[in-house]
C-alpha cells in the first residue's frame, strides 16, 4: 500500500523551473538575460547590439511558443558571440526548448554547458535538477538541489524536492527537517504538508499522519490530492468504507485524472468488488492509463506481445 500512496502524491515531486511556459516567467527571464548581456563591455557595440537583438527575438519567439524559431535564433546568437556573458542563460533557454521537444539528452548537455558557465545561477541548477528527476537520476538531482540550498538556504522548491528525494531514500529524519523548514517559511504549503503526512505514515506515526492530512483537507477542501492520500491511509487501516468515500470525492474533484480511478480500482480489487474495479479501470483507460497501470490496479498479469 505504501507504493500506492507514493504514486498518489508524486505531484509533490513536480516543480516549475526557470524556463516556465508562462509569458510572465519568460519575460522575467528575458530581463535577467538582458542584464547579463550588458556586462559584456569589451565586445564591440555594433556586434553587441546584434547579439542582444537576436537573443531578444529568441525570447519573444519562445514566449510565443515558436520553438523552432527560438532555437534558430539562440543558436545564431551563440555563433555570433561565443564568449558573450549572457551565453549561460542562452544555453539554458536551449535546454528548455530541447526538453519541451522531447530531446532530453540534448537538454542535459545544454544544461551542463550552462551550469559550467554560470555555476551559481539558481534557475539553471533548478532546471537541470528537474530534468535529472525526469530522467530518473535522483542522486544527480539531489546534488543540484544541495547546491541551490547552499546558495539560498530558504529556497522553497529546493527544500521540497530535497525532502521528497530524502523520503524516497528512507532518510526520514533528514526529509522531516526539510519539510519542517519549509513549513516554517510557509505554514500552509500544501505540497509540504502532503509530503509530511506521508512521511509520518511511513515513520509509523499514524496519529500525526492523519492529523496532518486532515489539516490539508481543511485548508484545501477542493483539492483532490488530500482526499486520495487520506484514502490510502484509511486502506492501510482497513477502513475501507471511509477510503471509498474519500476516493469518490477525489474523483469528483478531478474527474480527468486516471490516478484516482486506478487507486479506487485497487480498493475494489482488494475488497472483492471486481465489477466496480473493472468499471474504474475502463474509465482510467479512456483517460490514458497504461496497460501496466490497469493490470496493477486489477492485480492481473500483463500479457506480453
Amino acid at each position: 500500500m505504501k507504493l500506492v500512496l507514493s504514486q498518489l502524491v508524486n505531484e509533490v515531486g513536480k516543480c516549475e523551473f526557470f524556463h516556465s511556459r508562462s509569458a510572465r516567467s519568460i519575460t522575467k527571464a528575458a530581463v535577467v538575460v538582458t542584464a547579463a548581456l550588458c556586462l559584456g563591455t569589451s565586445i564591440q557595440a555594433a556586434a553587441q547590439d546584434t547579439y542582444e537583438q537576436t537573443v531578444r527575438r529568441g525570447v519573444t519567439a519562445l514566449e510565443d511558443d515558436s520553438l523552432s524559431t527560438a532555437e534558430h535564433l539562440f543558436r545564431q546568437a551563440l555563433h555570433a558571440e561565443p564568449s558573450a556573458p549572457g551565453n549561460a542563460l542562452v544555453w539554458g533557454y536551449l535546454a528548455a526548448i530541447y526538453e519541451r521537444t522531447n530531446r532530453e539528452h540534448q537538454a542535459l548537455e545544454a544544461y551542463n554547458i550552462a551550469v559550467g558557465l554560470s555555476p551559481r545561477t539558481l534557475g539553471l541548477l533548478l532546471g537541470r535538477a528537474s530534468l535529472y528527476m525526469k530522467l530518473g537520476n535522483e542522486s544527480r538531482a539531489l546534488a543540484d538541489y544541495n547546491d541551490v540550498l547552499d546558495l539560498r538556504e530558504d529556497h522553497p522548491e529546493a527544500l521540497l524536492m530535497r525532502a521528497y528525494i530524502k523520503r524516497r531514500q528512507r532518510l526520514l529524519k533528514e526529509a522531516r527537517t526539510d519539510y519542517e523548514h519549509l513549513l516554517r517559511l510557509d505554514p500552509v504549503h500544501e505540497q509540504a504538508l502532503l509530503g509530511l503526512a506521508l512521511l509520518n505514515d511511513e515513520d509509523r506515526r499514524p496519529a500525526e499522519a492523519m492529523e496532518t492530512i486532515n489539516r490539508v483537507i481543511g485548508l484545501y477542501p477542493t483539492h483532490a490530492a488530500g482526499y486520495a492520500l487520506r484514502a490510502g491511509m484509511e486502506m492501510d487501516r482497513h477502513q475501507y468504507e471511509h477510503a471509498e468515500a474519500d476516493y469518490a470525492e477525489a474523483i469528483r474533484l478531478a474527474p480527468e485524472d486516471p490516478a484516482y480511478l486506478l487507486a479506487r480500482a485497487r480498493l475494489y480489487t482488494l475488497t472483492k468488488q471486481k465489477k466496480l474495479a473493472r468499471q474504474d479501470a475502463r474509465r482510467a483507460t479512456q483517460l490514458g492509463a497504461s496497460k501496466e497501470e490497469i493490470a496493477g490496479a486489477l492485480n492481473l498479469q500483463v500479457q506480453s506481445n
